[in-house]
C-alpha cells in the first residue's frame, strides 16, 4: 500500500524572544484510511519556500522512525524578515531530491511515500497554514495535476490507493500503453468525436479521478458527484485544475440512497461512470449498484470503470449485486503499488457494461 505523509499539525510561523522566527510542524506517515503507519524507517528533506517562486529559504533532513505515529518539524532560527512573505513547506522523501511532483506516469515509478506541501502562510497569510495538504502528481509528460486534501480524519477528503492506480490506468488507455486489456474502453477514450464525452465520478472524494480525467483528455466533460460534505474541497480542486482543450469539471452533491434527480436524464447521454475504491463499506453497496443499474438501464451505451483495493471479504458483495443487476464484466486489470519492506498490493480495476454489450 501508498503511504502519505499528512500533517497532524499544519505548518505554523512563531516569533522567539531572540528576534528570530520558527517553523513548526507535526507529521505522520500513514496509510489512505489512517488505520496504520509506517513501520519502516524513512529519511525526510524538508523544504521552507517562497510561495511566491519556490525559492528555498531553509532545508533540512528528519528520519521517520518505524513504529512511531508523528514526528515533529522544527525549523530555527530564521530571520524576521521572512514573516514578511508567504511561504509554504514541503516534505518528502530524500531519495527525491527535487522539488517536482511524485510521478504517476506508470505503476513501477509510484514512489512508496506521497510527497506533501503546506498551504502558504505568513505574509498576507495568517501565521498558521490551512488545515490543507496539497499532491502534486506527473500524470504524463506535460501534465501535471495539483490535488488538495484535508487534514482531519474525513476519509472522504483524502486520496485514496484505488484511485492513485486509475489515474495511471487511464492516461494507459489514452496513450495506448494498455492496448490489449480493455479495448472498448480505450476505444471509447481514444476514439475521434464531434461531440463532448459525457462522465461521472460517483463517490469522488476530492476528485483526483475526474480531474486527471479531463486534464488528460481533450472534449471530456466531467461531473464529479459526492455527499454535500466533500464540497469545499472538490470545488477548490476543480478551481485548482488545468483541463485539457475543450474539457470541463462540475461538481453536483449525490446521495445513492436518494432518488436520481431527473435532469440526470435529460442531459446528454452518459459515456462513462467512474468509481474509486468505493466498495470498503459493505452497507453501501447496494445503493451503489442500484445508481449504476439505474444509470446503465437510461444509457446501455455506458461503460463503468471501478477500481478498488481489497480490505475485507465483505467486499465480495459487490460483485454479486452487479451479476444480479445485469452488469457485465468485461475486462480485468491490475495495478500493483508499492508496500514497505519491498512488497507490493494490488489494486483490481474492473470494466462493466451492460448485458447487451
Amino acid at each position: 500500500m501508498v503511504y502519505y505523509i499528512r500533517f497532524l499539525k499544519t505548518p505554523r510561523l512563531q516569533k522567539q524572544k531572540i528576534g528570530a522566527l520558527t517553523v513548526s510542524a507535526l507529521i505522520c506517515i500513514t496509510t489512505d484510511l489512517g488505520d496504520a503507519f509506517l513501520a519502516q524507517d524513512e529519511d525526510l528533506l524538508v523544504t521552507l519556500r517562497l510561495a511566491s517562486d519556490g525559492k528555498i529559504l531553509c532545508r533540512g533532513r528528519l528520519q521517520w522512525q518505524g513504529g512511531k505515529r508523528e514526528l515533529p518539524i522544527s525549523m530555527r532560527p530564521l530571520p524576521v524578515r521572512l514573516a514578511e512573505q508567504p511561504m509554504i513547506l514541503e516534505v518528502k522523501p530524500c531519495d527525491s531530491q527535487s522539488a517536482g511532483p511524485d510521478s504517476l506516469l506508470d505503476q513501477h515509478e509510484i514512489p512508496l511515500i506521497i510527497s506533501g506541501w503546506s498551504a502558504a502562510f505568513g505574509g498576507p497569510h495568517s501565521p498558521v497554514s490551512e488545515k490543507l495538504i496539497e499532491r502534486r502528481f506527473s500524470i504524463n509528460q506535460t501534465t501535471r495535476l495539483s490535488v488538495w486534501e484535508e487534514t482531519g480524519n474525513s476519509i472522504a477528503r483524502h486520496i485514496w490507493d484505488a484511485a492513485i492506480a486509475s489515474v495511471i490506468y487511464l492516461q494507459q488507455l489514452i496513450t495506448g500503453d494498455q492496448l490489449q486489456s480493455n479495448k472498448a474502453l480505450q476505444r471509447l477514450l481514444r476514439s475521434e468525436r464531434n461531440t463532448p464525452l459525457h462522465v461521472i465520478e460517483l463517490g469522488s472524494g476530492c476528485g483526483i479521478v475526474g480531474i486527471a480525467l479531463a486534464s488528460l483528455l481533450h472534449q471530456c466533460s466531467v461531473l464529479l458527484t459526492d455527499l454535500p460534505e466533500v464540497k469545499e474541497i472538490v470545488t477548490k480542486n476543480i478551481a485548482a485544475a488545468r483541463p485539457a482543450r475543450l474539457s470541463s469539471l462540475q461538481y453536483r452533491p449525490l446521495d445513492w440512497e436518494d432518488k436520481l434527480p431527473d435532469d440526470f436524464f435529460d442531459g446528454p447521454s452518459i459515456d462513462l461512470v467512474l468509481v474509486s475504491d468505493c466498495t470498503y463499506n459493505a452497507d453501501s453497496l447496494p445503493a451503489l449498484v442500484s445508481v449504476l443499474g439505474r444509470l446503465i438501464k437510461s444509457f446501455p451505451g455506458a461503460l463503468i470503470l471501478v477500481a478498488l483495493k481489497r480490505r475485507h471479504e465483505s467486499e465480495g458483495v459487490f460483485f454479486d449485486l452487479m451479476q444480479s443487476a445485469g452488469l457485465k464484466t468485461l475486462s480485468l486489470h491490475r495495478i500493483e503499488l508499492p508496500s514497505q519492506h519491498g512488497k507490493c498490493e494490488e489494486i483490481e480495476l474492473y470494466c462493466y457494461g451492460g448485458v447487451e454489450r
